[in-house]
């Protein structure tokens, strides 16, 4: 049973590899094949359809990201610090191969998706801003300031700027940039 459950966490990590490196569309079942040294067959025991286990490595994503969140919560208590660790979350998918968030990377391929893996795809989005908007929440009460903009406005703001961020960096394979942009960007907060 533990092979068979090594089987499987070794498909999910090698499918989110290959979704977040090279979109949905850019990788097949003979490529994990490949990669792990198994059979496709092997594959589609665990997972029937390519989109069963793309369902399978998103929620496990988003399961693994809100954890991450709940972990910078936990450690600080500086909402500065809670953003720049969220930044940083960011930042460590870009250094490892080159690749940006899951999510966003199927975003851009979102009509390739059937409506439960575009739910998926928007609650993890959402799940980001709602995080964003409580940290930005508590950042507000310290400083005794108001925004202008609604809190909803500003976390919506600092989510498209994170996944921009990871596409411009992707795109030039200049990762100061990423720094340069997020050390910036917190500069105005």
């Amino acid at each position: 049973m533990e092979k068979n459950n090594s089987t499987l966490e070794r498909i999910l990590d090698e499918g989110r590899h290959l979704i977040q490196k090279y979109g949905y569309n850019g990788f097949s079942y003979a490529d994990i094949a490949e990669i792990i040294g198994i059979k496709k067959a092997s594959i589609h025991y665990y997972f029937p359809t390519k989109q069963e286990l793309v369902r399978a490595v998103l929620q496990r994503y988003n399961k693994e990201f809100l954890n991450n969140l709940y972990q910078i919560d936990q450690q600080f208590s500086d909402p500065l610090d809670k953003l720049k660790s969220f930044f940083l979350l960011y930042r460590r998918t870009l250094e490892n191969d080159s690749k940006i968030c899951l999510c966003s990377m199927m975003a851009a391929e979102i009509s390739s998706f059937p409506e439960e893996i575009r739910d998926d795809i928007n609650r993890f989005f959402l799940d980001n801003q709602k995080w964003i908007e409580k940290v930005l929440a508590q950042k507000n009460a310290s400083d005794d300031s108001s925004f202008s903009d609604s809190l909803s406005e500003q976390s919506r703001l600092l989510l498209t700027f994170v996944q921009g961020a990871q596409l411009l960096v992707r795109a030039s394979g200049e990762i100061d940039q990423y720094d340069t942009m997020v050390n910036n960007l917190l500069k105005t907060l």
